[in-house]
């Protein structure tokens, strides 16, 4: 019989009686800080997709379907881009976090790279929408001028017509239907019995005022279009600018350890070392090889310079003659238009008497 300590009796008489129900479970291990910040780097790297994906939904339903040449869709597509660039910007931070938050993490610096590259090509895009911005205003500043130009020159058409109509008008009767059929001021009965010279001359006031009062409202609104148009275009544009500096601060580099605004700064503040000096010396010894010069040779570059400044001359002489050319040419044409109008109306005239 084998003989057991006292302890390990009642351990063996414990197991046999089965689990004591007042004994309780010993407590689970709690998680470490290492796996608290890895779960917290996957959170955000995971919130960063999900706010690409929200950035990408509302600007296409924004966006779609793409009209290239239509200024207004540019300049709307430009401000839909910009007033939600706040998302994407928050994503990219989240990525930065979570790679900071778990630095041994490979899947989650591989995403910030990515992310990284998508950030350049960001900035540059951002950039690039100042000058779109500048062709969509203009563009659809000068639609809008031809578009005003057409009414107005169809306004003055429709006041000649109406016009000519009045003049030419031999009776009371003529005249009404002649307003009729041109959508003029319309006579009264009543108004009939009144003298033809008389209907003339209020006719001719009537639509003079009407002309005038229609030109007077189109220069009022092409005005006050404008202003609109000149501050949404002035605001997209500083907000695209200063999201092309967000994203180019936070677009990373692994390889030079630092974000791609930093590097851009620090090439265009901070010259190389002994960078100042080199170019001081090659200052001086360009200036020494100048003043070294003959006096011929100097007296060439002199004769050149002369030349190049008649050349200069004649050519801006002879596009001012083109110009005033041009302009003859344009006045020449007016005035044959006008003159063939004249004879139609006049043929027109004389066959209706």
């Amino acid at each position: 019989m084998e003989l057991r300590p006292p302890d390990q009796l009642d351990a063996a008489a414990g197991n046999a009686l089965g689990p004591d129900p007042g004994a309780t479970a010993s407590p689970a291990k709690p998680p470490t800080r290492v796996d608290l910040a890895a779960d917290s780097a996957k959170l955000l790297a995971d919130a960063a997709l999900a706010l690409f994906a929200i950035y990408a939904v509302v600007v296409a339903f924004e966006i779609l379907p793409p009209r290239l040449v239509d200024p207004l869709w540019l300049l709307a597509a430009s401000t839909s881009l910009v007033n939600a660039v706040s998302v994407p910007l928050a994503g990219v931070v989240f990525l930065h976090l979570a790679a900071s938050i778990a630095p041994y993490t490979n899947w989650i610096h591989q995403r910030r790279q990515r992310v990284s590259r998508f950030a350049t090509w960001a900035a540059l895009g951002f950039l690039l929408l100042v000058p779109l911005l500048c062709f969509s205003t203009w563009r659809g500043i000068t639609n809008v001028n031809s578009a005003i130009q057409k009414q107005s020159a169809g306004l003055t058409r429709n006041a000649n017509d109406l016009l000519a109509a009045i003049n030419n008008a031999s009776s009371p009767q003529e005249l009404q239907r002649s307003m009729v059929e041109l959508q003029g001021p319309q006579l009264r009965n009543e108004d009939l019995a009144q003298p033809l010279p008389v209907l003339k001359k209020a006719g001719t006031q009537v639509v003079k005022q009407v002309l005038l009062a229609s030109q007077e409202q189109l220069s009022k609104s092409d005005a006050k279009a404008y202003k609109p148009l000149y501050i949404q275009t002035l605001r997209t544009a500083l907000l695209s600018l200063v999201s092309s500096i967000a994203f180019a601060a936070v677009a990373w580099d692994p390889l030079k350890q630092q974000s791609l605004l930093h590097a851009l700064f620090a090439k265009t503040a901070y010259p190389k070392r002994n960078g100042l000096s080199q170019l001081i010396k090659k200052k001086l010894e360009e200036f020494k090889r100048s003043t070294g010069k003959d006096g011929s040779q100097s007296e060439v570059m002199a004769l050149a310079r002369q030349r190049q400044q008649e050349s200069q001359k004649a050519k801006a002489r002879h596009e001012r003659e083109a110009k005033r050319n041009r302009e003859l040419q344009r006045k020449a044409a007016v005035e044959r238009e006008r003159k063939r109008e004249q004879a139609e109306r006049q043929a027109k005239q004389r066959r209706e008497r």
